[in-house]
């Protein structure tokens, strides 16, 4: 609907497909500009837009993330009733209530736990955050099952307060590295999400979103409690649809950079149909859980071999320390900016990389690696899946 005004439109503007549009007319015999607005048939549903949704909205976003985001909305939900239920639990397990529990000794327990989670938090970085921006998918659904874990132990407390500090620990470090996982693999997602410049704002917007999501949730928390108290059977439900809902969040995410199980499936469907996989097929196929991913589990199936991409010269000349082959390959690879070694016997194939390597080399010296692994195990005779 528009207002209607004589007069002559010198410009119209909006900024993004789903904004309202705005005119700039000059009115018959004046020079002065008369700014007007496309009238706005609900107010209620443009406020929230503004508020929960990034400016420019679909525009300034990927396709996947209403999808995403309908999802992800859906397992906050479930996660912050289950999260109040077990709430409930520990405070119950510290003394809470307790007439014989000591100010001194909860807070004790407090502390101990506290310092486990720093450490877990610390040592979790360290031996996993290089992994969480590659397998952003499968660590985010990695995060919020031991989130859910975490909870399933704290519900133990009221039935064993003798191990209350054991208890609470193990807890603990559960969710520092949830917190540490999904904190890192939640950026990872809004940066794919973002692609106007606006990681900002779409990290903004998406903590208004859980935000919302938590305060309606804690009410709802709130009214089955003082309706039905610690009901394990709603807790039950709730981390249930938590789990489901946190799966098709993370299948909806469609990305478009490549790590080595998409990698994989992209050269797999290129080898066996000779065409290139669109983007949604190879997300589709992506393996998301742990059992899918087992250590070498995707290349060996594919080629035979174990990639080892980026290994030091040390590795490689501890199980070939033949000075005359690794010459020979280096002369072979003098204009590469990588290099192959194939140990036959351990079947590892390994990749060697310059100094001055781009990302599309190092997806050319993979490809070439998965070619070499294929070819070899073919002149020794040996099955594979590539046919």
């Amino acid at each position: 609907m528009y207002i209607v005004h004589e007069g002559e439109i010198l410009l119209k503007e909006k900024y993004g497909s789903m904004a309202k549009e705005r005119y700039y007319i000059k009115p018959p015999e004046q020079a002065n500009i008369v700014v007007l607005d496309e009238e706005n048939t609900n107010n209620v549903t443009s406020w929230f837009t503004k508020i929960l949704l990034p400016q420019g909205y679909p525009d300034s976003v990927s396709e996947d993330y209403i999808a995403y985001q309908i999802w992800d909305t859906a397992q906050a939900f479930c996660s912050t009733i289950s999260g109040t239920l077990a709430t409930q639990a520990v405070l119950t397990g510290v003394g809470v209530g307790d007439t014989t529990a000591t100010p001194l000794s909860a807070t004790i327990t407090w502390v101990v736990k506290d310092g486990f989670g720093h450490l877990g938090r610390i040592l979790f970085a360290y031996s996993h955050g290089t992994y969480l921006d590659a397998y952003s998918k499968k660590w985010r659904l990695c995060a919020d099952f031991l989130n859910d874990i975490a909870m399933c132990i704290e519900l133990t407390l009221p039935l064993f307060r003798n191990h209350t500090t054991a208890i609470l620990c193990t807890s603990t470090v559960l969710k520092a590295i949830v917190g540490v996982a999904g904190g890192a693999t939640r950026a990872a997602m809004t940066q794919h999400h973002a692609l106007r410049g606006n990681l900002a704002d779409v990290s903004a917007k998406d903590s208004a979103q859980e935000t919302a999501v938590n305060l309606i949730a804690s009410f709802t928390a709130l009214f089955i409690i003082s309706l039905f108290g610690d009901s394990i059977l709603i807790f039950i439900l709730m981390i249930i649809l938590h789990i489901i809902f946190n799966y098709f969040a993370v299948r909806a995410v469609c990305l478009k950079t490549l790590n080595e199980p998409r990698f994989l499936q992209l050269i797999d469907v290129y080898l066996k149909n000779e065409v290139i996989a669109s983007v949604s097929d190879i997300n589709r196929e992506e393996p998301i859980f742990f059992y899918q991913m087992g250590p070498n589990m995707l290349d060996e199936k594919l080629c035979g071999f174990t990639i080892k991409l980026g290994q030091s010269i040390k590795d490689v000349a501890k199980d070939s320390p033949n000075a005359i082959h690794m010459k020979r390959v280096k002369e072979i690879y003098e204009d590469r900016s990588y290099m192959l070694l194939p140990d036959v016997q351990q079947k590892v194939m390994f990749v060697l990389l310059r100094e001055n390597v781009t990302s599309a080399d190092i997806l050319c010296a993979y490809f070439h690696a998965v070619l070499l692994s294929i070819t070899i195990c073919a002149i020794n005779g040996e099955p594979l899946v590539i046919k």
